[in-house]
């Protein structure tokens, strides 16, 4: 009798034990078994080169972890806009949300400057810039910062007529987005905001002279075929990233979160030499079709800069004086130093 009781004590034991382990560390349970699973909602419709990177950590993350972690396709902007995308986020709706700074900035107005980065990723790293990104998140929006996801994308501006001269953008109707409409202005352009679904019949019916688009894509919208001339040097870094929601990440065990941060790492050096080649062919395509770039001299190619980030500065800095100091001073640094 003894014997039977001790045994069923030890039975009710251990279930209770497993009970505990499984609400206190579901992944004990779960890697066992089945792997931990993370829904990822993106900005973009599954085809747009802006996921490219997102493709490439979910490979990583499935092989580095040995099918421990999976990342899963939730759905693009059809799911949840682009702009309500951080506050899914923030309120736990999502797990990771693969969206772009330029997306967050009602939230965190310091994160426009996130564009004028001349680094690397892992230069940012290095100089404490991820971790200004991971603070702030973290604080202000329930998010771990894991990294970009289109390093070596940068903007051009694309005409139908020739800029000979800065002087030649005074008046011009150009197309903008917030992310380059105060650069637009600084040069003496006219903003005009339209939808991206717009912009063709804009331009054919010569109310926009020009627009900003990463340096790739237009072909793949038709806007090759009323676009005459690509403005060089290009400007600003496409600021796409990824964050994870602060209680999934946390629910990770750390072996896990390192096998994240790892491939993000990884996942940023292949994602740089990625969209570089990209770029190369993406210019010759146009280049077959007709399309001439348009270069400035060194002096006036220099002012174009200087004012494309000036002008960005200046917004960020009117916004959030302090926070966007401490970024400004952060990305100019020198990696190492």
């Amino acid at each position: 009798m003894n014997r039977q009781r001790y045994r069923g004590v030890l039975v009710v034991g251990v279930v209770m034990v497993l009970m505990v382990s499984s609400l206190v560390f579901p992944w004990a349970v779960q890697a066992a078994g089945k792997p931990v699973k993370l829904r990822v909602i993106s900005a973009w419709a599954q085809n747009n080169k802006m996921n490219d990177a997102l493709w490439i950590l979910q490979k990583k993350v499935r092989e580095n972890s040995k099918g421990r972690l999976v990342l899963v396709w939730g759905g693009g902007p059809e799911a949840i806009p682009s702009f309500q995308l951080v506050e899914a986020l923030r309120n736990g709706v999502i797990d990771v949300a693969w969206t772009a700074h330029t997306y967050n900035v009602a939230q965190l107005p310091v994160v426009e400057g996130a564009k004028l980065s001349t680094m690397t990723p892992w230069d940012e790293r290095k100089t404490g810039v991820a971790d200004f990104y991971r603070k702030i998140y973290w604080n202000k929006l329930n998010a771990y910062y894991l990294g970009r996801g289109t390093p070596g994308l940068s903007y051009n501006l694309y005409t139908v007529t020739p800029v000979r001269s800065l002087a030649d953008f005074r008046g011009m109707p150009v197309r903008v987005t917030p992310a380059y409409k105060a650069f637009a202005q600084a040069l003496g352009a006219v903003p005009v905001a339209t939808d991206p679904g717009e912009v063709y019949s804009a331009l054919q019916r010569n109310m926009i002279k020009a627009y900003g688009w990463p340096s790739l894509g237009i072909g793949d919208l038709g806007w090759d075929e009323v676009t005459k001339f690509v403005m060089e040097p290009s400007f600003y870094q496409v600021d796409v990233i990824g964050l994870v929601n602060v209680n999934a990440w946390n629910k990770l065990p750390k072996d896990l979160q390192d096998v994240l941060n790892v491939s993000m790492q990884a996942t940023e050096r292949e994602a740089y030499d990625h969209f570089k080649k990209l770029v190369q062919e993406d210019r010759q395509k146009l280049r077959k079709k007709g399309l001439k770039e348009t270069r400035l001299t060194r002096a006036e190619s220099d002012k174009y800069l200087r004012t494309a980030y000036e002008a960005s500065w200046k917004e960020v800095l009117k916004k959030d004086a302090k926070q966007g100091a401490i970024l400004r001073s952060l990305l100019g640094k020198k990696p190492g130093k």
